[in-house]
């Protein structure tokens, strides 16, 4: 997957910085909430892998804990319809630091919602019905979830299908030794 995307080569900790501080300057705070994610979105548009990561640091830093999940649900999915999320680096980034948050804190609905991806045609979108609970691994009220979408993703034929199924059931394995045994 190397060259799928291209970098400009800012670290995080810089892009993090500047986002912050045009975040601040420009007064975004007090933006309508639905025209704060809208703005958000617009970064995942971009084809440079340091503005899609922009998109997500926005969500996670200013809008996740905000916005009603029935509301950004679509949105979200219409990042893999549209083709903006189309490699693991910027997939993984999503999961991790929106989706799996966003579950920790609306917890089972989102949670319900999230792992029905597992069936999606996109393999991003798909893979992103389990890799969000990475970040939730010790916390067994999501292992039906993450079981039934690893169960539909090992079926795949795509590699970052299979490997999200590996990193999650590795990442349980630290919290549940007997959770393994009943993936087939």
């Amino acid at each position: 997957m190397k060259g799928v995307i291209p970098f400009r080569g800012v670290g995080i900790p810089k892009n993090r910085e500047l986002l912050i501080e045009w975040h601040k300057s420009h007064g975004i705070d007090q933006w309508p909430l639905e025209e704060q994610l809208e703005l958000a979105l617009t970064f995942f548009k971009q084809p440079v892998a340091e503005d899609k990561l922009a998109g997500i640091l926005f969500i996670q830093l200013f809008l996740y804990h905000k916005l009603p999940w029935q509301k950004a649900l679509p949105r979200y999915e219409a990042l893999f319809q549209n083709e903006w999320i189309f490699d693991w680096n910027i997939c993984n980034w999503f999961c991790v630091r929106v989706l799996g948050p966003t579950i920790r804190k609306h917890g089972e609905a989102w949670a319900r919602a999230i792992a029905a991806w597992k069936e999606a045609h996109n393999l991003w979108q798909a893979r992103s019905s389990v890799v969000p609970f990475v970040v939730l691994t010790s916390q067994s009220k999501y292992y039906p979830y993450i079981h039934d979408a690893c169960a539909a993703l090992i079926q795949r034929e795509e590699r970052f299908a299979k490997t999200a199924v590996g990193w999650i059931l590795r990442d349980i394995s630290k919290h549940d030794a007997h959770f393994c045994d009943c993936i087939h």
